[in-house]
């Protein structure tokens, strides 16, 4: 595939890389795909250096580190390979799947075939390195970390595992969490009190008779754990009560997005501990899963399975698993290593195969726990980005247990005393510092490391995933993880949402400020073949509402909830003001409107699937097997593998390989090559907007400019013993002073490393491609004001 320098349209995220603030249109375009494909050709003159994708084998914050396969040599002769360790400063923005890659260092070149030219392929590497950096795919980079990166290298949490109360209904039902102990406050210039520490609006009149209002109707009952009844004509003093209540602060109506009510009133339970409710559409369907004893609720909105050979129920809430002799319990902790074996077996094909995020050793699992260690970023202005923290009442500062820090309280902003004149918090993924707990705040340029030894027991323990990466006179570069939301590795190893901690809530006579929860949201993972890792919630989705409906309402989480959002790609920096905030791509929060839509910005853990971006399914990197796309499906009788195409589809007859693309695919006989096009094909080498041919050496020129694009093979790969191998349709092949040879059967260890590598590339590629097909689209991400935990009246 042939590769051209970065366009001038790419200087907005080499300034932002840089730390320079740079005015956005809101419609600009992104980079065409044709300019972030792989390998990169940068040419001086008659000099080419060719540089093939990276292998990700490090990743520190916006540091990473691994090695490329490198081609150096002039246009008319046959190039030397060779590779070369490198390391680059990263600037990451997940909604657009986009990372710009700056100050990009040589570390080591290795050259097998002529180690006396190191320093000469050296310099003309580092000559020929973009000034500005390179713009690449996230999800190619992920997948290849991925592949390189062991586990046990990364962040895990101790959490905690009590079981919440797991109940079953077989109706639409909405839960209602009450934050604790309800709170009853009098509500002004009414005869009714109001449960303060919900944000579901529950009322009491004088004679002890409640009162809720959920789903675009009213309730009552005559005890908050009792049976809800829906009231057909509410008194109208308490739809005057109602309306006091929506001007003194927030109140949820669990209302689907679309602010419509539901065709049929669902039944309602209240809960004042942690709790998680799973409903099914009528009573329990349980089915075989294939290729195991399990048995699967194929009617449930979670995953429940029941593995008959021990007559044990499993089900998994946020991410762990909870047996029991049945479905009224008692629940207890399953460590995930110690799950029946079948577990790790079902099919990625299989409706519940998202579960497999949630079991350790799972190819699913590890890629989960990769894509929770890579963070958000964002390049922030020290002098025009501002903080303003409220508080109800004087500051009110408790101690943080194990550390001699304190935090306050009586704020929905985490603000955390190091010492009485050292005051740190956290904005919108930003730190700001100040000399006492009222300010004046200022973009902070380092985060005491005593602040990141605060526990998970303490509420405010999200903010250890926040972090400062670098300072410059002007700007921080900061980013934050989906701790920073609420997802974490726990010690086996996988995902999972929330702490297991319950936070006392902060209540006064007029203010509630909420922390933290794990339960009572239906937060769910997948990790899809084209969309790669996503979580997000399904709380309330029963009543048959054809939009969302709520998330949780702590810390970093707006002021009306999440649903169906998946966090793991939306950019919270967005909501940052113009010229404060800046990143390469993505929401332009200062003018409303998303001019970059991702491959998937919801995702419904109820239903296991994407929305707004995913709209075919394809190669399935853990299978081999794929289904369906747009226009076509395509399938390799001889490895199993299948694909979607939306044109043209080519076939590679001696070998069976099937090529989809997205116009032209064409099948090169000569070189027995199969090529894919966006423009334009002409066999194995011409592709995009110019025209390539081979010249008698097998080095393809652009006819345009005289400048050599590729040589011969664009799937070239630096193998960890320093050689460059390559994948052609006959096997593998090494790079030696006699050419390519093939790899011999016996080097097993070789050729396994090699293939975990050609099928990293080819997820990678994938997704990209997905998300490249879908830019534009999908509408705004994490839009609206970016509030805090609780409300005033």
């Amino acid at each position: 595939m042939a590769l051209r320098p970065l366009l001038s349209s790419l200087a907005l995220a080499v300034g932002l890389a840089l730390g320079h603030p740079v005015a956005q249109a809101a419609d600009t375009a992104p980079p065409a795909a044709t300019e972030l494909k792989w390998p990169r050709d940068f040419a001086l003159g008659e000099q080419h250096v060719q540089i093939f994708q990276p292998q990700i084998e490090g990743w520190d914050g916006t540091r990473m580190s691994g090695r490329a396969a490198i081609a150096v040599g002039a246009a008319n002769t046959a190039p030397t390979y060779g590779v070369a360790l490198f390391s680059a400063a990263a600037d990451i923005d997940k909604s657009s799947g986009l990372v710009q890659l700056t100050d990009i260092r040589i570390d080591k070149v290795e050259v097998p075939t002529a180690p006396d030219s190191v320093d000469k392929v050296r310099e003309a590497l580092v000559a020929r390195l973009p000034k500005g950096g390179m713009t690449v795919s996230l999800d190619e980079l992920q997948a290849s970390y991925a592949v390189n990166q062991q586990l046990d290298k990364l962040r895990h949490v101790e959490v905690k595992n009590d079981a919440p109360q797991i109940l079953f209904v077989s109706v639409p039902t909405v839960l209602v969490m009450i934050d604790g102990q309800p709170n009853w406050q009098g509500l002004a210039n009414s005869d009714f009190q109001r449960v303060l520490n919900s944000r579901v609006l529950i009322l009491r009149d004088a004679q002890g008779n409640n009162y809720l209002n959920a789903a675009g109707n009213w309730y009552t009952s005559q005890t908050l754990d009792g049976t809800w009844l829906v009231l057909s004509q509410p008194p109208k003093a308490l739809v005057s009560a109602q309306q006091v209540a929506e001007k003194s602060g927030p109140v949820d109506a669990l209302l689907p997005r679309n602010g419509k009510s539901p065709s049929h009133p669902p039944a309602v339970l209240v809960a004042t501990q942690p709790t998680e409710l799973i409903v099914s559409e009528g009573t329990a369907q349980m089915v075989p899963v294939d290729g195991v004893t399990l048995l699967n609720m194929k009617n449930a909105d979670h995953a429940v399975f029941v593995d008959p050979t021990h007559n044990t129920w499993y089900v998994l809430v946020s991410g762990r698993w909870f047996s029991s002799p049945g479905e009224k319990g008692p629940w207890q902790y399953v460590d995930g290593k110690d799950l029946p074996a079948d577990f790790a077996k079902i099919s990625p094909k299989d409706p519940k195969a998202n579960v497999l995020v949630s079991v350790p050793g799972t190819p699913q699992a590890k890629e989960a726990a990769i894509a929770a260690s890579i963070p958000q970023t964002a390049s922030v202005s020290r002098s025009k980005t501002t903080l303003k923290v409220n508080y109800d009442g004087a500051p009110n500062f408790q101690p943080i247990t194990g550390t001699a820090l304190r935090y306050a309280v009586n704020t929905p902003t985490p603000v955390i005393e190091v010492s009485p004149n050292q005051f740190y918090a956290v904005s919108n993924g930003v730190w700001f510092v100040a000399p006492s707990a009222t300010g004046v705040w200022q973009v902070a340029t380092e985060v005491p490391a005593a602040i990141y030894d605060i526990p998970p027991s303490s509420p405010v323990y999200y903010v250890t995933y926040v972090h400062i990466y670098s300072v410059t006179p002007q700007n921080v570069v900061v980013g934050y993880t989906p701790g920073y939301l609420g997802v974490v590795v726990n010690s086996s190893g996988t995902v999972v949402y929330g702490t297991g901690y319950t936070y006392p809530a902060y209540v006064s006579e007029t203010t509630y400020y909420g922390y933290p929860p794990t339960y009572g949201y239906g937060a769910g993972f997948a990790v899809g073949a084209l969309t790669g890792f996503a979580f997000g919630f399904a709380a309330g989705s029963w009543w048959g509402a054809p939009e969302p409906c709520w998330g949780p309402y702590w810390g970093p989480y707006p002021a009306g909830g999440w649903s169906y959002t998946n966090v793991n790609q939306a950019n919270f920096y967005g909501r940052w003001g113009q010229g404060s905030v800046t990143h390469a791509y993505g929401y332009n929060g200062w003018t409303g409107t998303q001019w970059q839509g991702s491959s998937a910005i919801g995702y419904n853990p109820r239903t296991g699937t994407h929305y707004q971006g995913a709209r075919g399914a394809a190669f399935n990197p853990y299978s081999e097997d794929a289904a369906a796309g747009r226009r076509g499906a395509f399938s390799n009788a001889s490895t199993g593998i299948s694909g979607a195409g939306r044109s043209g589809i080519a076939a590679h007859t001696d070998s069976g390989d099937f090529v989809a693309g997205r116009q032209v695919a064409t099948h090169n006989a000569q070189t027995g090559r199969t090529t894919i096009a966006e423009r334009g094909v002409k066999g194995d080498v011409d592709e995009g907007r110019d025209t390539y041919q081979h010249d008698s050496q097998g080095i393809s020129y652009n006819r345009r400019t005289g400048n050599a694009v590729a040589w011969k093979n664009g799937d070239v790969y630096a193998g960890h013993d320093g050689n460059v191998y390559q994948r052609t349709d006959n096997g593998w092949q090494k790079h030696t002073d006699s050419g390519w040879q093939p790899v011999q059967q016996n080097q097993s260890a070789v050729r396994s490393q090699l293939d975990q590598q050609w099928q990293s590339r080819q997820i990678g590629q994938q997704r990209f491609n997905q998300t490249q097909r879908q830019w534009g689209g999908g509408g705004r991400i994490g839009g609206g004001h970016f509030g805090g935990g609780g409300f005033r009246r």
